[in-house]
């Protein structure tokens, strides 16, 4: 029965399906949907089991099948801890994606499989890759990662979540440049010490160092902030978002970001009882003329540490009300973790935080992780 809506309706419609069954069901119901609905199906894989890769294998072998993968514009790739089928992908499928922009590769071990020298070409097979994100995995050392993200020449944002390395970095295997990446965002998290000044030295010799505006660090240690300031340093005007971590500040060391003169972005976690001492110098050292978004990640778990936080959050709201911080358009506090309810309920609480910024209540946004959001 000939369907009775113009096609240009069902297209839309099959669009707007993010269910994969219900695609599944679409593409079988008649030949004038199967185009659209194939086009939906393969536009995002996600692959994470053996049984799923092999699967995707014996489809190459139908025309019809693997001329969809050209369709496919986000791939992820999750290893199989009991069946490791990633060292084998490249030689399953050497040409076949060359529409992927987003490529995400997690689970991953360098040891007992290594990454085979073929997939350091891995950016060659991708060459329309802008987007890495390489998460919950573990290189052998830092060259590994170095020679397989220098792979993508397209590549422009790049997020390492939870990687590690076997060997600990160092910097001077890394010291020469490099024509690749030409990163404009930089993501990275990771549980393993010592990666912040192979990674600082990495980042400093690619053309990276013209065109970084996005530079995100959640995890860093004490000594590693005299290399972020050298990186912020060079990046000088370029650097428009930043994010960093307060968790390991000390008296002794701290940022300078008044060379970033474009800041308009940010982002400070890991604002404590303790570590909340360090606030009032780093804000008093960057550059806020073109600043509209600043954001605080807060946890005060207890009474004890809202009585304290309430003595240093002086200083704080001092800098925030003058006149240096008038083009700030919102204040955003993320408080991560509060005091059970039962000793100060969500009301009570959010009138103490608007008692610490009197003067930005216009500007001021408090967020209770998860479940809520309030105008101060």
């Amino acid at each position: 029965m000939p369907s009775t809506l113009p096609m240009e309706v069902i297209v839309r419609v099959i669009n707007a399906i993010d269910d994969r069954q219900t695609l599944c069901n679409c593409a079988l119901t008649c030949r004038q949907w199967l185009p659209t609905s194939r086009y939906n199906l393969f536009y995002r894989l996600f692959i994470s089991h053996r049984l799923d890769f092999d699967a995707l294998v014996r489809a190459c072998a139908a025309p019809h099948i693997v001329c969809a993968f050209r369709n496919v514009h986000s791939l992820r790739l999750w290893e199989d801890a009991n069946r490791p089928f990633l060292y084998l992908f490249l030689e399953a499928f050497p040409s076949q994606f060359t529409r992927t922009d987003f490529l995400e590769i997690g689970g991953f071990v360098g040891d007992p499989f290594p990454i085979r020298d073929s997939s350091y070409a891995t950016g060659a097979h991708f060459r329309s890759v802008t987007v890495l994100k390489l998460v919950d995995g573990k290189f052998l050392n830092f060259s590994d990662f170095q020679r397989l993200v220098d792979g993508f020449k397209q590549l422009v944002r790049l997020v390492v979540e939870d990687v590690e390395w076997r060997t600990p970095p160092m910097r001077s295997l890394c010291a020469f440049t490099s024509d690749s990446p030409r990163l404009e965002s930089f993501w990275f998290k990771s549980p393993c010490g010592g990666v912040v000044p192979a990674l600082v030295e990495w980042i400093l010799h690619t053309p990276s160092m013209e065109v970084l505006s996005d530079l995100q660090l959640w995890d860093h240690e004490a000594e590693d902030l005299v290399h972020i300031q050298r990186l912020t340093q060079r990046l000088g005007p370029y650097l428009e978002q930043f994010q960093l971590s307060l968790k390991n500040s000390t008296r002794d060391i701290s940022l300078d970001l008044s060379s970033n003169s474009n800041l308009r972005s940010l982002h400070v976690r890991d604002i404590d009882a303790a570590s909340c001492v360090h606030l009032p110098s780093l804000l008093e050292h960057i550059s806020p003329a073109h600043l509209d978004d600043l954001m605080l990640y807060l946890s005060i778990p207890t009474l004890d540490d809202l009585d304290l936080l309430r003595k240093l959050w002086i200083d704080v709201s001092d800098i925030l009300e003058s006149g240096a911080f008038l083009s700030l358009k919102t204040l955003t506090v993320f408080l991560l973790k509060r005091p059970p309810a039962d000793a100060l309920d969500t009301a009570a609480l959010v009138r103490e935080l608007h008692d610490w910024m009197p003067l930005l209540d216009s500007r001021a946004l408090l967020r209770v992780f998860p479940f809520l959001g309030l105008d101060a």
